[in-house]
């Protein structure tokens, strides 16, 4: 098991105690394909590393077709919902192909970070990183099937519109988008996750937000913070420098 967590990138540089104390955590995970590992609603339990094998991750929206989020390959990592403590999973997982994957209770994540709290660091931030690469996964594909349903006169009605006004002149300020983006993301944390994120100010570099609810004690608030707030934000906004947090 330790040769196994050696070669994960999440654990990648770890010292040899570090991963001693890691590996009694962790157990060996194998199905085959087409296995559903958990589906959404379940009850959120582990956090998977795949060793080997394909996962598609699925979210199905309360009035619409299920959505691939993303497929997670070899070296990544799905059950985000555990590692955060929701109480049940937000998308549902089914391996493509044969996996082989290591699985930690999001418990004994969780109170791994709290007591090494300079490796849990580590860790948080590249998992945060995973998360926000699926967000844009997840953007991309949503914005994709809505210009499939759109008739083809009205879409080519907007791309005529484009070519009049290459650059139209924006009614809102950036403080106001960056607020409305803000007040968009919170909804979302606040229904998968059961936390909030609420602006505060921007003095045209620093986003400063403040995170409430389920992300207040929460050890894993800076994994939400870098992934689902900075990650989404850099999307739209890739100027900000900094984004900060202030907790209630």
């Amino acid at each position: 098991m330790l040769d196994a967590l050696k070669e994960v990138t999440l654990f990648k540089g770890l010292e040899a105690d570090e991963l001693e104390v890691l590996e009694p955590l962790f157990e060996l995970y194998k199905c085959p394909a087409g296995t559903v590992i958990f589906q959404q609603g379940d009850q959120a339990v582990n956090l998977f590393l795949i060793l080997n094998g394909i996962v598609e991750i699925l979210h199905k929206p309360y009035d619409g077709p299920p959505i691939t989020v993303t497929r997670v390959l070899q070296d990544g990592a799905f059950g985000w919902s555990a590692a955060i403590g929701n109480e049940t999973y937000t998308s549902s997982a089914i391996c493509d192909e044969e996996l082989v994957a290591l699985r930690i209770a999001g418990n004994d994540l969780r109170n791994f970070i709290v007591k090494y709290p300079n490796t849990g660091k580590i860790i948080l931030d590249r998992l945060a990183r995973v998360v926000s690469n699926r967000w844009q996964d997840a953007r991309a594909q949503v914005r994709t099937m809505m210009t499939q349903n759109i008739p083809d006169s009205i879409a080519l009605q907007g791309s005529q519109r484009k070519k009049m006004s290459v650059a139209p002149p924006s009614n809102h300020s950036k403080e106001e988008q960056l607020k409305g983006l803000i007040e968009q993301l919170s909804a979302y944390v606040e229904q998968f996750h059961g936390g909030s994120v609420e602006y505060i100010s921007f003095d045209g570099k620093i986003l400063t937000v403040r995170l409430g609810g389920a992300c207040l004690g929460c050890p894993l608030s800076p994994a939400t913070l870098q992934g689902w707030v900075a990650g989404t934000v850099h999307q739209f906004f890739p100027d900000i420098d900094i984004i900060e947090s202030k907790f209630e």
